[in-house]
């Protein structure tokens, strides 16, 4: 079983980026994004627990999709004592059992996320009108992200998301990715992300790699 997850990931990784740089490829990256703008800000339930209003809030876009935000961590290893006293051999068992599938899934993230980080895939600016019903969306150049002291924000402005490449397969029916969202002081979180394509839409289906400030 798991000879065959690691030749489905190689056959993954060859076909994944070919034609990153074509008028379809980033055709379908920008409606990809549009689709998933709010699963990524959790603007749902950041609305309900800020208790906002209808009016539209403004999202900061960072016009640079790129190629170096995505992390990966590794697996240390697993604890056999504590305090240097040994534990017993049924809790060693239990956390060397934990450690080997951790590291079995962080081998299989990097395997898909790996042509974000190995060059195949190139950084490019987003040039796209997004829309959505729910958010005033712009793009905000890197060089005026650089600038800020701080991703504090002002009354009806929701915060700034960063954005990777999306590594789609060979189909455009799945894709990988990594985003950043800074919604304030304090408010903050990543995810490496799984996105497939869904009755006409975009849809987040699984979470990696990622934390919350």
């Amino acid at each position: 079983m798991k000879k065959f997850i690691i030749i489905f990931l190689v056959i993954f990784s060859i076909f994944s980026c070919q034609n990153s740089e074509s008028e379809k490829y980033i055709k379908i990256e920008n409606e990809a994004i549009n689709d998933i703008i709010l699963e990524m800000t959790n603007f749902e339930e950041m609305k309900r627990l800020n208790k906002w209003n209808n009016e539209k809030l403004e999202l900061y876009i960072v016009s640079e999709l790129d190629t170096s935000s995505v992390w990966l961590d590794k697996p240390k290893g697993y604890t056999t004592e504590i305090n240097g006293i040994k534990l017993s051999e049924k809790n060693i068992t239990l956390n060397k059992e934990e450690y080997e599938n951790e590291l079995a899934e962080y081998r299989k993230e990097k395997q898909l996320f790996i042509n974000l980080k190995n060059g195949k895939i190139k950084t490019r600016n987003l040039n796209y009108n997004f829309l959505n019903e729910k958010l005033n969306i712009h793009l905000i150049e890197t060089e005026k992200i650089e600038k800020l002291e701080s991703f504090s924000t002002k009354e009806n402005e929701f915060g700034y998301l960063f954005i990777s490449r999306i590594i789609f397969n060979r189909n455009f029916t799945k894709g990988y990715l990594h985003f950043d969202f800074f919604c304030g002081n304090g408010c903050a979180w990543d995810n490496n992300i799984e996105i497939k394509k869904i009755n006409g839409k975009w849809k987040i289906t699984e979470y990696f790699s990622g934390g919350i400030a």
